[in-house]
C-alpha cells in the first residue's frame, strides 16, 4: 500500500538543503496523508514527519536515507513524469506486488485512491472508473494488474479505464477505494463524499455501461 501511494502521489528525492533523502506524499485529503503517516511508522518506525503547504494540497515528508534506499530496491525511482529530455524515468510496479494478489489489492487501493476517479461520459451519461497515469510502462502494468484480477479494462493516453457495469462492480468487489478517499473536485456534485459511496451509488443506478473513453468529465477525483 505504501508503494501504491508513492507511485501515484508520492516521490523520493535527494534534498540538497538537508543533505539526505526525502520520502514524500502530496495530497488534498488529510485522512490519506494520515494513512501514509501510519504506514511509514508501521513499516519503518518513522514517526517524525514534517509538513509543507503546496498550492491547494499538503505534503507530508519523512527524511531518511536508509528508508529511501530500502524503498528504491523495489522501484529504482518513484518519479513518474517525463524528464525535460522527453524520456520517462524507470519507475515500475515491483514484481513482488504484481505476482501476489494479497499485495496487489492494497497497492491498487492506494493508487486508485490517489489518482482514480469515477467518470461521467458527457455524451451518454454513463459512468466508469479511471485511473490517471501518463507513464507508459506503469499504464501497461496497471492494466495487467487489473486483468490478473479478471477486471477488464482499456489503456488510454491518459490512464486506464474500467468500463461496463459488470467490470465496475468487480472493481468495487475486489479492490475499491480506501475509506479515507473522498471526492476533491469542487465542481462535482459529489464533492466531499467518500469515493466508495459514489461507487455504490452508481452501481445501484442503471447507467453504468461500457463506452469509449474520450469526452469524459471527472465527478469523483
Amino acid at each position: 500500500m505504501l508503494i501504491g501511494f508513492l507511485l501515484s502521489d508520492g516521490s523520493i528525492y535527494f534534498d540538497k538543503s538537508k543533505q539526505t533523502y526525502c520520502i514524500q506524499l502530496t495530497n488534498k485529503v488529510d485522512a490519506l496523508l494520515e494513512k501514509f503517516k501510519d504506514l511509514m511508522q508501521e513499516c519503518f518506525g518513522l514517526n517524525n514527519p514534517s509538513y509543507n503547504k503546496c498550492s491547494n494540497a499538503l505534503s507530508i515528508r519523512f527524511f531518511s536515507k536508509k528508508v529511501a534506499l530500502e524503498l528504491m530496491k523495489y522501484s529504482p525511482t518513484y518519479r513518474t513524469l517525463r524528464f525535460p529530455t522527453g524520456i520517462f524515468p524507470p519507475a515500475i510496479i515491483p514484481v513482488e506486488i504484481l505476482e501476489n494478489p494479497e499485495l496487489l489489492v492494497p497497492f491498487l487501493q492506494a493508487y486508485f485512491s490517489c489518482d482514480g476517479s469515477v467518470l461521467l461520459d458527457k455524451r451518454t451519461s454513463h459512468y466508469r472508473v479511471e485511473v490517471a497515469c501518463v507513464h507508459p510502462l506503469l499504464r501497461k502494468q496497471l492494466s495487467q494488474a487489473l486483468s490478473s484480477l479478471e477486471i477488464r479494462n482499456r489503456i488510454t493516453l491518459k490512464g486506464v479505464v474500467i468500463g461496463g457495469k459488470a467490470n465496475v462492480r468487480l472493481f468495487a468487489d475486489k479492490i475499491r477505494f480506501l475509506d479515507e478517499s473522498i471526492v476533491c473536485n469542487s465542481t462535482s456534485k459529489y464533492y466531499g463524499i467518500a469515493k466508495n459511496q459514489v461507487l455504490a451509488k452508481i452501481l445501484n443506478s442503471s447507467d453504468t455501461q461500457s463506452n469509449h473513453p474520450p469526452a469524459a468529465v471527472s465527478l469523483a477525483r
